[in-house]
């Protein structure tokens, strides 16, 4: 009975007095269209983390209340509606959020409960509560979106969040003065929010953001000969590195990201043992340490959002800065793994040694995750690696064999390889002989393992565009078309060695990228038509291309990777050496700095503003005055007010009135040449009328109140 009651409670409308008058403001008010429109637009920039039927909800309260704007409607939906439609959002987000995770999980019920607080305003709070919530919602976009045509959106939208409001409160105003006087507000805040960014600490974060299991990008732990050739058809960018100095070249150019040692026949992945190796050491904190030797590559790097934990690093690489090492860990497969998924830009610091990947020693366990084979599949293969083994006792033989039969069989480096469901390492061998990097790495690593030789495949990116400019760091742009995939096998004497067959049949892939190497076939992104990475060999698209990535790369390192590192280095350019007694001295100077842009925005209008005493005392004077008879008309004046005062009040109270209203009419209307004499007599009267009222507020003790309506 009390669960009928309380549902019953919640689904019955509750009254709102609301004017005839407000009414109108609403429906006519101009704040209502922005404010649709601002939901609408953020909806549609998380069109992958919006859940499809909230989007289309969104939609329709757009669309009511645009109806309601443009009269083609006259109500808006009723509270009974609204609470059940809330319930029934509730239960469905419960049911179709809960296995994408909680952040967005969360997102998308800030989305269903500003689309509802649309269709629902009905007061000023409504409006207030749809307006924070927007404001918070926006922030959250900036964890998906991070680039600077994001930015620019995302800070349209609050400029607009911030007219509607405006519109809101002063709804006869037009677009043209509303819009210059919200701008003139931003530009003054403007030069305080660049102080803050700058100069206030970059603190860590107070708590990590919660596990999302969106959709992941980029390259998976588990591969399919095929998969990579449908990657390649992305022109969206992977990650972007600076080097302190020169940059490799672009044959070494091998971007490690993950290491896959179970092969089952036909598809890779990372092995379960490793994994729970992996979880193992991170729980007991024990890094692995690699023997670093030779020359090494000092660069930064910014990666994409993967929804993953694989970085990206030269072999073999190492955490450069105090940030990095905290963050990142080190696996036994010389891997660099996030602690925490890449749920927007990510900001690191490497260093790799080039020429370590050969001193590096194995284990057991190592040799035994690289030497799996399944029993069942391939058989050709398995007869044909024998026969080979038993001619090529030495490894290294072998491993030229192997490499030689890919040059001399006409093997062919397609994206458009064939569907090879059963035994692909056969159907590859020996009858396509067409495929793309993970084709020729699956065979190659197979082939050895059946030979005795511990292999595995190594996914990641090969190249990228090198952009080198005069007097600025090189930075390298890595696109999702860059993924590849070589083996790396071990010998007792040459330790690990890159083997990469992709290399043998079409070496400009390596030297020259996909680009080149696909000229022949056309095939590159053939599924992107309108990507401005086809069109390089036009020079208005190819510059347009190259000065937007010049851009977004200069906001993600120096606005996006704008950290603690960078702010100490901001700090030492200032003030020197960092001392406690600078920094004090700085923090004073900033506070003092943005103390005078708030009086140099608001003292002048403060002082504008100021009420005369005069008319202050007299106003209160009013209000008591009101207070028992009822609300003075606009029309009337002072004298005609005291005549309408004398005619409803007792005569000492009428009296003082009237000695009140002659005091600031004398001095309010009086015309005088003589200033000196215009001051002695303001004060004088001033003071008069201040002990005036004081005496009316007493003498109108006890008398009756005027209900007001």
């Amino acid at each position: 009975m009390n669960i009928k009651l309380l549902f019953l409670r919640l689904i019955t409308p509750r009254s709102r007095p609301t004017t005839l008058k407000d009414r109108q403001q609403q429906s006519n008010n101009p704040a209502f269209l922005l404010l649709s429109s601002i939901v609408f637009l953020f909806s549609l920039s998380l069109l992958d983390t919006i859940i499809g039927w909230i989007l289309l909800l969104v939609i329709c309260s757009a669309i009511i209340r645009c109806a309601i704007f443009f009269a083609y409607q006259k109500h808006i939906p009723t509270l009974r509606t609204l609470n059940l439609l809330a319930i029934l959002s509730i239960v469905g987000l419960a049911y179709s959020a809960w296995p994408l995770g909680l952040l967005i999980t969360m997102v998308n019920l800030l989305v269903l409960a500003c689309a509802l607080k649309l269709m629902q305003v009905r007061t000023q709070r409504d409006v207030y509560q749809l307006i924070t919530s927007l404001f918070f919602l926006i922030g959250c976009g900036f964890i998906f979106h991070q680039s600077m045509a994001y930015t620019l959106l995302y800070a349209l939208l609050i400029f607009g969040v911030i007219i509607a409001l405006g519109f809101f409160h002063a709804p006869q105003v037009d677009f043209k003065q509303q819009l210059k006087r919200t701008l003139i507000l931003t530009l003054q805040a403007l030069p305080i929010g660049l102080l803050l960014f700058f100069l206030m600490p970059q603190l860590p974060p107070l708590w990590q953001t919660p596990k999302a299991k969106s959709m992941e990008t980029g390259l998976a732990d588990k591969i399919t000969p095929g998969d990579i050739a449908q990657l390649s058809q992305s022109s969206e960018l992977a990650f972007r590195a600076t080097f302190k100095n020169q940059a490799p070249m672009a044959s070494e150019r091998y971007w490690r990201a993950i290491v896959m040692e179970d092969f089952d026949g036909r598809s890779w992945q990372v092995h379960s043992a490793r994994k729970q190796q992996r979880q193992i050491n991170q729980f007991r904190r024990q890094e692995f340490s690699p023997v670093l030797t030779g020359s090494t590559i000092d660069y930064d790097v910014i990666a994409e959002p993967t929804q993953q934990n694989w970085l990206f690093g030269l072999d073999i690489a190492t955490p450069l800065s105090l940030k990095s090492q905290g963050e990142i860990w080190q696996s036994a497969d010389f891997l660099l793994i996030s602690q925490q998924k890449l749920h927007s830009k990510y900001h690191y610091s490497v260093r790799s040694y080039t020429q370590a990947i050969s001193a590096q020693t194995t284990s057991e366990f190592d040799r035994q995750l690289s030497l799996q084979t399944p029993q069942q599949g391939n058989p050709r293969t398995q007869k044909w690696i024998s026969q080979l083994r038993a001619q090529y006792p030495n490894d290294q033989d072998l491993i030229r064999v192997l490499l030689t039969n890919f040059t001399q069989e006409n093997f062919v480096y397609t994206l458009r390889p064939k569907p090879m469901f059963i035994d692909p390492i056969d159907v590859f061998l020996f009858e396509e002989r067409a495929g793309f990097c993970s084709h020729y790495a699956s065979a190659m690593a197979y082939s050895l393992r059946l030979a005795g030789i511990p292999a595995r495949i190594v996914a990641g990116y090969q190249g990228g565009e090198l952009v080198a400019k005069p007097n600025q760091e090189q930075y390298l742009s890595v696109y999702q078309y860059d993924a590849h995939a070589w083996v790396e096998a071990w010998d007792k004497q040459t330790g690990w060695q890159r083997i990469d067959p992709t290399a043998a049949v079409a070496p400009e892939r390596i030297t020259m990228g996909l680009r080149q190497a696909m000229l022949d076939e056309g095939s590159f992104l053939a599924d992107s038509p309108f990507a401005l990475a086809k069109f390089t060999n036009i020079a208005l698209f190819n510059n347009l291309r190259l000065f937007l990535a010049d851009m977004d790369y200069n906001w993600s390192r120096w606005v996006i990777g704008f950290d603690q590192q960078k702010q100490q280095a901001l700090f030492k350019r200032i003030v020197g050496t960092l001392t406690t007694q600078r920094l004090a001295l700085l923090g004073l100077a900033i506070v003092s700095f943005i103390a005078i842009l708030l009086g140099l925005f608001f003292v002048p209008h403060w002082l504008r503003q100021k009420p005369d005493p005069m008319q202050e005392w007299y106003m209160r004077a009013v209000k008591l005055i009101e207070s028992h008879i009822g609300a003075r008309p606009s029309w009337q004046g002072p004298q005609d007010f005291d005549n309408h005062v004398n005619k409803k009040l007792p005569p000492t109270v009428s009296q003082t009135f009237a000695d009140i209203t002659e005091l600031y009419v004398q001095i309010k209307y009086r015309a005088s040449n003589d200033i000196q004499s215009i001051d002695s007599g303001r004060r004088q009267s001033l003071k008069s009328i201040k002990n005036a009222v004081k005496r009316l507020k007493k003498q109108l003790k006890g008398l009756p109140h005027h209900k007001l309506p």
